[in-house]
């Protein structure tokens, strides 16, 4: 009795790690698709596929002229914003190396989609660069740990994982004789890929869109202005895209947009105590006509 009861906590315990193992061979895609659509891009090591925190991001015109500067976080993150055109990137980081020449030009990154393969950018309209970079570690011998969260599949490999493993779990359950836990554990791995569903879907893009209230149709040329609250001071002026689009990074404190176009009428937006580094202030509006 004490035997078949241990051999039961044994299944239990083999069941309940070839669910997590579905989950987390599966999670990338998710996290890539909220990661590209959040607007960030993320500076990564190009051997081990871990995150370079401190990271000067410099996105420079043809001419050599600085756009605009970023700094990863301690999760590799940044977040640069630009208009339409071309550019290049230039990374620079101590002991590390940009562009990659580990880097795959064809096949890309095994640890990141939506990699930036070279220093040349082109930006098809105003938004946040969702490029992730890969730069190469002085030490050519790194090798990355072995890790969940690491591993790599494609992305219709992991939809098929998914898939597979979550009826073949189900089987389990279903067909085969087994204990109350079973279920429990099924039920627990089902609420979370639920979970994921339910959040698979596009938050904020990155950039704010202008449009007439009337017609619901963008609108150029709008003049945008980025203003400290405090001190009612000029931060930035930027001007709407053909589609309408703006964007704006900011660090910690109080800011107002004033939005002016003639015709319409002016509208001001107050962003009260933002508490974080590199956010992106952007917000979709509907200007009237005066």
């Amino acid at each position: 009795m004490l035997a078949a009861g241990l051999l039961d906590l044994i299944y239990e315990i083999f069941y309940g790690f070839f669910l997590f193992a579905i989950w987390a061979m599966t999670r990338s895609v998710y996290v890539d698709f909220r990661r590209r659509r959040s607007g960030y891009g993320v500076v990564f090591n190009s051997r081990t596929g871990e995150p370079v925190a401190t990271a000067v991001i410099r996105l420079k015109s043809p001419q050599g002229l600085v756009i605009s500067t970023a700094v990863s976080d301690k999760d590799g993150r940044y977040r640069i914003v630009a208009p339409k055109g071309e550019y290049f990137v230039e990374v620079k980081k101590q002991r590390y190396f940009f562009p990659s020449l580990y880097l795959d030009k064809k096949k890309g990154s095994r640890f990141y989609d939506n990699v930036l393969a070279s220093q040349h950018i082109l930006i098809k309209d105003y938004g946040a660069i969702t490029k992730n970079i890969a730069v190469d570690p002085a030490k050519a011998d790194e090798k990355p740990p072995f890790s969940f969260w690491k591993i790599s599949l494609g992305k219709n490999t992991q939809h098929l994982v998914a898939f597979l493993g979550t009826g073949a779990a189900l089987y389990i359950v279903l067909m085969q004789k087994i204990s109350f836990w079973f279920w429990v554990i099924f039920a627990v791995y089902l609420l979370v890929m639920l979970v994921r569903l339910v959040t698979f879907k596009a938050p904020q893009p990155p950039f704010g869109t202008i449009v007439d209230s009337e017609t619901s149709q963008p609108l150029p040329q709008v003049v945008v202005r980025l203003m400290d609250k405090k001190f009612n001071k000029l931060i930035e002026t930027q001007t709407t895209s053909p589609k309408g689009r703006y964007a704006f990074i900011v660090n910690h404190g109080d800011f107002r947009l004033l939005l002016e176009k003639p015709g319409y009428r002016k509208v001001i937006i107050n962003f009260p105590n933002i508490k974080q580094d590199g956010f992106l202030l952007a917000k979709d509006v509907r200007m009237q006509k005066a």
